[in-house]
């Protein structure tokens, strides 16, 4: 379950028209709106494509379901860069696209790539409020940012901290659950293995533990990472 939700209302009205200027609301930094939701013919809607890029099946799923709901005509799905690239390689063109900066450094590229294949509107979605990644993506030239946290009320044990890692954290402790040394996450990501080090105590603070793989439970079953 993802707290997203609180951003789908404003959908339909950035798929009838935006313009350039940006205001913050609940948390939200989103296009200014020209023309008000309710008065987006529910016939552009149904003739809209819209392009969601989310690694994650927990915050993607929701999130098609609501686009369809309010009436979406068609949601292309696609769960890696891979396949959003494919879209592209496809001539598939729509009216927006929704990119998750979970995707790291990668989510920017995708942004100019799609633009450049004639997406004009491209929405940010932010797994947290960490303000470097959603400063990179309003400079890649997204439309806007929807910014989220992670919500599983179910899971008690879990820390609510968990929703205080930075993108950056995120990074790490994802490579973490792959098996990855401090020193090659380090490489990946153009850190020193000390600086990693750091990244990892600061994660174990938030999280009250500094087990590797007890950090790596808990961001799983918070839905942090797949």
């Amino acid at each position: 379950m993802s707290d997203f939700s609180v951003a789908y209302g404003p959908v339909s009205t950035v798929v009838g028209a935006v313009d350039r200027s940006t205001q913050v609301e609940q948390g939200i930094l989103l296009p200014t709106q020209r023309t008000p939701g309710a008065q987006v013919p529910r016939s552009a809607l149904r003739t809209s494509t819209v392009l969601l890029v989310d690694p994650d099946r927990a915050t993607r799923e929701p999130l098609k379901a609501s686009l369809v709901e309010i009436g979406i005509g068609r949601v292309v799905e696609a769960p890696s860069i891979a396949a959003a690239e494919e879209v592209v390689q496809r001539q598939i063109v729509g009216e927006l696209a929704l990119v998750s900066l979970q995707l790291g450094a990668e989510a920017i590229r995708l942004v100019q790539l799609l633009r450049e294949a004639g997406w004009s509107r491209t929405i940010a979605l932010a797994p947290t409020a960490d303000i470097g990644p959603v400063i990179d993506a309003v400079g890649s030239g997204v439309s806007g940012v929807l910014i989220g946290r992670r919500a599983n009320p179910a899971a008690a044990s879990i820390p609510a901290t968990i929703h205080d890692l930075s993108s950056r954290e995120i990074e790490v402790i994802r490579l973490v659950a792959d098996g990855r040394s401090n020193k090659w996450i380090g490489e990946q990501l153009s850190l020193s293995a000390l600086t990693v080090k750091s990244h990892l105590a600061r994660i174990g603070r938030k999280l009250g533990t500094g087990d590797r793989a007890h950090m790596v439970a808990l961001a799983m079953r918070a839905g942090v990472i797949a």
